[in-house]
Formats: C-alpha cells, structure tokens, sequence
C-alpha cells in the first residue's frame, strides 16, 4: 500500500514537472510569412508639401481647372456635411466625401436632366527633402554599387507624370539652407519604383548624369504605385556634401461615378495621403458638359490624412537588465497598434549580438511573438563571450520592425541581454525555481524506493528457508 502511495506521489510530482516545463509562449503557435525584408529603417514617405521650385515649362499639366458654378456642393459626410473648402485639411481614417447638384433648372430646357454625377481628383504634389553626404564615400562611376551614399523616398501613382530635381554641395549656414557648388561637385542620382533592384538598368532616369550641371534633373512617368526610392550616388567634390531633392508631381483620377444628382466616396479608397484639387461634374449628355464653368464645381488644394503610422513595443526579452536567455528556444513577444484598424501590420524581427551595431533578420511575420533557436544552423549567433575577469557583460538586442505597407516603425528591447551556454530554458527565473524544486523531490523519492528495493532482496539472500504449508519461504 506504501509503495503504491509513493507512485501516485513520484507520478503526480513529474506530472507538475512536465506542465512547470511548459513555456509560456508556444513555438508552435507563430507563424512566420515569408515577406520580402525592407532595404532601409527609415520611414517611409508619404506627399507633404515643400518648397515650391519651378519644373520647365510643358513638363506637367497645369494644376487647377476653372470653375464658376453655384448650385453644386462638396460636403464632408463624416463630419455632419460639413462643406468642403479650398485649403482645408481633413483627418480620417475614412473621410467621405458627398457630391450633390440642386436640381436643373435651364429656361428653354424643361426636359433637361442630370444623369450622372462624377468625384474626381487631381493630386499635386510638392515634396523637399535635404541631407547631409559623410564619409567613407566611394567616388567615381559607380552604376550598380549598393548600398547608396544617401537615400530619398517619395509615394507615387500609377501614371503619375514626375519631375525630380536635386541639388548638392556645400552648406552655407548649416544644414537645409543654401548650397554653395563647384565645377568639381557631381553626383549620380538614380530613381527607382517598388520591388525592383536598385541597378543602373532599373532606373526610371536612367541615371540623371551631366557633369557639372547643378541642379540635376530629370522626368519620368510612375509605372505602379506604391513608394519610390531615390538613389544619390556620390561621384566627386567635397566631404561632407549636402543634398536637397525636390520632386514635382501631378496625377488626375476619377475617385466616383453615380446616376443622378448626387455621388459618394470614400478618400481612404485612394490607398495614400496627399493634397488634392476635388471636382464634382456633372454628366447631361449635351453639348453644356463641354463647358467647365456650368458642368463642374472644384475646391482646391485640400489635405487628406486618412492613414497613420503605426507603432510597436518590444515587450520580451530585455525587459530587465539582467535578462538571460538560451540557448534553448528564445522566445520574443511584442505589442503593436494603428488607428487604421482595417490593415494587416507586417512584422520583421532582427537580432543584434554587438549592442545594435549589426543586425540579422529571424522572422518575418503578421504575428505578434515568435520564436528565435540561438543555435539554429541559419539564424545561430555565438552566446555572450567571457570577459577576462570571468564577468559576462550582456551584448544581445532585439529589434522588431512593423510596416503597414506605407510606413515602418521599429523598437529595440530595452536592455540587452545574455544567451547563456548551458541553461535551454525559456521560463520566467520563477518558474526555474519551482522546476528545480520539484525535480529534486521526485529523484529523493525514486531514490529511496530504490534503496528500500535493494535492502530487501539482501536480506532475502542471506537469510535461511524453511517450508511453510508447502511453500519455501527465506527467513532472516
């Protein structure tokens, strides 16, 4: 019966172990999307509005259309009908627009009628960024290094006509005011669109090259929408150098078509911010369609904000100073949020073991944890080396990356930590504890069965037998 009693307990006890084992977060329940890893950490770039500078003439259409009709509205649905003006800003995620016509009334046409009515859009876009060439630098002709000595990002529509200009030298007074150039200053400036490699071949300009002219520039035409990087190759001239692009842009669409008089749209449908000349027209199918001043209304210039950048917060590990983790399955968790609650954030997951002055991607992943093997043949990094006094000074970061497809965040663990070369496990220090109490209670156990086992059969050994009822039967 006492042996019996003794493994229940020795069953129950390892039963806890096994469960006291478990990890919190379950490699099993990540699953990673094979995503194509981001070239850059800086954000990426949306329309804003810059310096204005002044493309050759016929490059692009002109900016506005004419319009001088009063019985045509452009309210704003998500705020009460609130009327839509010139040089306004709305902030979303989902600014709607209504476009409505009071009804005809043309002396001489009794019969005449509105059969449709069209929202369309027309984006003008003005964007300055500047920056600042340091060394090491790699001079000369150059088509297909990479990386680039400096980088500009700019969001384009498909069919979007672009006019890029940069300019470069030396700072007069500091960084983003005038420049100061020379013969000898000269530059390469490549632009590429999304998903393409970054080669002398792929870019829309070819390469904007003409020693000695100052500023550069060049046109193209946006192939796909989605965000372009614009690459600044350093030629020759002065280190530092300083650099300002500028880029120029129209593109015209229709954003809605209904029957009737009235029409409804979604800005967030236009898949980016931006500032925007906004027309209602109106469809009769007459000759009076042909004239603007009676068949359409505009208001100009007006800033739709209908999406935001998200964020994200490296949660485990490095939460504490003295974090140790590994070499066993590591596991990572983090937390992130966008006001645009209707996108799917993309996740990269990097881990640096010299304090964040290299990185190497893990994971890739829509998840919010994932699970990192430090000693895994692909994604394996040495665990914190000894220094020469037998301390270990934690060196191991992590950072998380999240992208909703037009921008990128990024957050590093709060304190860097150690990957240990003997402990494998990847439970809170007390959870550790109860493992370890409750493993050396099940080896006492087992090992005193063991010896009350081996007393026994010895003194069955030595001792003498005797028949008992027809059985022989040892006695001490």
């Amino acid at each position: 019966m006492r042996i019996t009693i003794r493994f229940f307990i020795i069953f129950s006890l390892t039963f806890a172990l096994l469960v006291s084992l478990a990890c919190p977060v379950s490699p099993g329940s990540t699953t990673t999307v094979l995503l194509k890893p981001p070239t850059h950490q800086e954000p990426l770039q949306v329309a804003h509005s810059g310096r204005h500078s002044v493309p050759p003439l016929g490059v692009l259409p002109s900016s506005k259309s004419s319009s001088s009709s009063s019985n045509a509205r452009i309210n704003v649905s998500t705020s009460s009908f609130a009327p839509l003006v010139d040089d306004s800003l709305r902030v979303g995620p989902h600014v709607t627009l209504n476009g409505t016509w009071d009804p005809l009334d043309v002396p001489g046409f009794p019969t005449l009628k509105i059969k449709q009515t069209c929202l369309e859009f027309s984006e003008h876009l003005e964007q300055e960024h500047y920056g600042t060439i340091y060394p090491p630098v790699q001079g000369g002709w150059t088509p297909d290094f990479n990386p680039r000595e400096a980088y500009d990002y700019v969001y384009l529509i498909e069919g979007c006509n672009t006019y890029i200009e940069v300019e470069y030298g030396t700072w007069a007074a500091g960084e983003g005011s005038t420049l100061w150039h020379t013969g000898a200053d000269d530059i390469d400036v490549f632009v590429w669109p999304p998903g393409v490699e970054h080669t002398h071949n792929n870019s829309l300009t070819g390469c904007c090259v003409c020693t000695g002219c100052n500023p550069e520039v060049g046109t193209f035409v946006a192939p796909v929408t989605g965000n372009y990087t614009i690459g600044l190759d350093y030629y020759s001239g002065v280190v530092p150098m300083g650099w300002r692009c500028y880029v120029f842009a129209r593109s015209f669409f229709q954003g809605a078509i209904r029957d009737g008089r009235s029409v409804e749209y979604d800005t967030a449908d236009i898949g980016y911010n931006g500032v925007f000349d906004v027309r209602v027209r109106r469809v009769t199918g007459t000759s009076l369609d042909s004239d603007s001043s009676w068949s359409s209304f505009t208001v100009s210039n007006v800033t739709f904000i209908n999406f935001f950048p998200p964020n994200v917060t490296v949660l485990s590990p490095g939460e504490t100073p003295s974090n140790i983790e590994g070499p066993g399955l590591v596991c990572i968790n983090w937390t992130s949020s966008d006001p645009n609650l209707d996108e799917t954030l993309q996740y990269t997951v990097e881990i640096s073991n010299d304090l964040g002055r290299t990185w190497k991607v893990i994971a890739y992943t829509t998840h919010t944890s994932t699970v990192w093997d430090p000693e895994g043949a692909f994604y394996g990094l040495p665990p914190t080396p000894y220094e020469a006094d037998g301390t270990r000074i934690p060196n191991f970061l992590v950072r998380v990356n999240v992208t909703d497809g037009r921008f990128l965040a990024s957050d590093v663990s709060d304190n860097a930590w150690i990957i240990n070369h003997l402990v494998a496990m990847c439970c809170p220090p007390y959870e550790l504890f109860i493992v370890l109490i409750i493993g050396t209670i099940v080896i006492i156990l087992i090992a005193i069965d063991v010896v009350v086992f081996l007393y026994r059969r010895t003194k069955i050994r030595k001792g003498t037998t005797k028949m008992y009822n027809g059985v022989w039967r040892g006695t001490s």
